[in-house]
């Protein structure tokens, strides 16, 4: 099922299925701000993309789908070579939520993930909210459990603000710290300096300039490491600015190397650098790194609850 909403600056159109993000138009220029599909048939053919999902109940990889906790060990789905991704094969995007709430401004879904979905421990009760604000859509998700478990959800839309693909897009990331990949994109346990690499956008930067310099993209994570509301990214083209704030204490930039799909919106295939995601969340594989990260671990009968901040200017 699918649900609209819109104010004096923004429009939405969100579905049941995966609580996702379907269309997000900016009023003053027209354009859809984010990629989709036209049916929920196409969500479910192209589910490994996870094209304005909600993702969960891990978002980003878990090396070997070891998660430890309490001094015990749970083995979770292996999805992703030899990794853990997203949370599984059925993970949160494939699943119809329940509505919950629907307001003139806000429209909330709720999922409960039964203990021991896809390996995670603790009978999970989650809610995805959507509200427009003004010339901003708040993406916020909670959860409270009755075992303590990880909780890192994040919103997958693909963003591109009105080209064919996002190489003329600018981009600017307000930290000059970044996690290097393995062979397999698993996060390593390391921070480097993104000065004089093609991971740095510590100033509006064209993403061709840096995307030339790489052979697949971008899939890494930047690095805050705090739980404070903050101005993460910042993408324009033309006219128009995406500004992402969060609480969250880090943000995984995917530039869509591999992304191929078959349809989209308005019968358009999508192609590689089609959209760049903008995944607000905790450290990937941060659990396995001997708390050296923000964790995102959600204790037993206490409630959590995250948000993202997409705010749109016409410049």
């Amino acid at each position: 099922m699918r649900y609209q909403l819109e104010n004096d600056y923004l429009y939405i159109e969100v579905s049941s299925l995966g609580a996702s993000l379907v269309k997000f138009i900016d009023k003053h220029s027209g354009i859809d701000m984010v990629l989709g599909y036209d049916n929920d048939e196409d969500y479910i053919n192209n589910r490994g993309f996870y094209v304005g999902t909600s993702v969960g109940r891990n978002a980003n990889r878990i090396g070997g789908g070891l998660l430890t906790l309490n001094n015990k060990q749970y083995q979770l789905s292996i999805n992703n070579g030899p990794n853990h991704l997203h949370g599984g094969f059925d993970f949160f995007g494939c699943k119809n939520w329940t509505l919950e709430e629907l307001l003139d401004d806000e429209i909330v879904f709720s999922y409960f993930s039964k203990d021991m979905e896809e390996g995670y421990p603790g009978n999970l009760k989650v809610k995805v909210s959507y509200k427009l604000e003004n010339n901003s859509l708040i993406y916020t998700y909670s959860g409270i459990s009755d075992q303590d478990t990880i909780f890192n959800m994040t919103n997958h839309s693909y963003f591109n603000l009105g080209d064919d693909d996002i190489m003329n897009h600018e981009l600017y990331i307000t930290t000059d710290l970044y996690s290097p990949i393995d062979e397999n994109s698993l996060t390593l346990d390391q921070v480097l300096s993104t000065t004089n690499t093609p991971y740095d956008f510590h100033d509006y930067t064209l993403l061709k300039d840096n995307l030339s310099q790489l052979t697949s993209g971008i899939d890494n994570n930047y690095v805050w490491e705090n739980l404070d509301d903050k101005l993460m990214a910042s993408l324009r083209y033309n006219n128009l600015q995406l500004d992402v704030y969060s609480n969250l204490p880090d943000m995984h930039l995917y530039t869509a190397y591999y992304l191929d799909t078959d349809s989209g919106k308005n019968n358009k295939k999508y192609n590689k650098y089609a959209g760049l995601c903008l995944e607000c969340q905790y450290y990937p594989n941060g659990i396995n790194y001997d708390g050296k990260y923000i964790l995102p671990i959600l204790y037993k009968d206490k409630e959590r609850s995250n948000y993202i901040r997409y705010e749109i200017k016409n410049i």
